[in-house]
């Protein structure tokens, strides 16, 4: 009596699924990614809107904005400004004194805290999102 033995399995299927799940996975992905964004942006604005009071902060808040990410696989926020484009970066990380005229200015972070607090929502997400395209090829339970 033999000590083995042999199973065979057409995997065509399940291969088929599996190749496919990337761009199945994309859109749910892309879904969860905007989510994060837009909650992103919305705590730094707001960071930062309380940490400006009394200065004028529209064209710096209206900087920090949701793009689709160059490739359109997610999304990336930033927070920019045409006229001063350093300005977002010396508001997060303060600035020294330099040359004579210039002047000290504390870190204002608003920015990678907005980034740090989403991070484990975030996760879920796209946990979430992955699983929604499993269930969708058929792959899951």
């Amino acid at each position: 009596m033999p000590d083995d033995f042999t199973i065979d399995v057409d995997a065509t299927a399940v291969i088929a699924a599996l190749t496919t799940l990337g761009d199945a996975a994309q859109p749910y992905v892309n879904e969860a990614s905007h989510r994060t964004a837009d909650a992103i942006v919305r705590d730094a604005r707001a960071r930062l809107q309380r940490k400006l009071s009394g200065t004028s902060t529209g064209a710096t808040l209206a900087g920090i904005e949701d793009r689709v990410a160059f490739d359109g696989n997610g999304y990336v926020v930033v927070s920019g400004r045409a006229e001063q484009p350093d300005l977002p970066l010396w508001l997060e990380k303060g600035t020294k004194k330099g040359k004579a005229g210039s002047h000290a200015s504390p870190a204002l972070a608003y920015f990678y805290s907005a980034c740090q607090l989403e991070e484990a929502p975030h996760l879920q997400r796209i946990r979430e999102a992955l699983a929604a395209a499993i269930a969708e090829q058929g792959l899951g339970d």
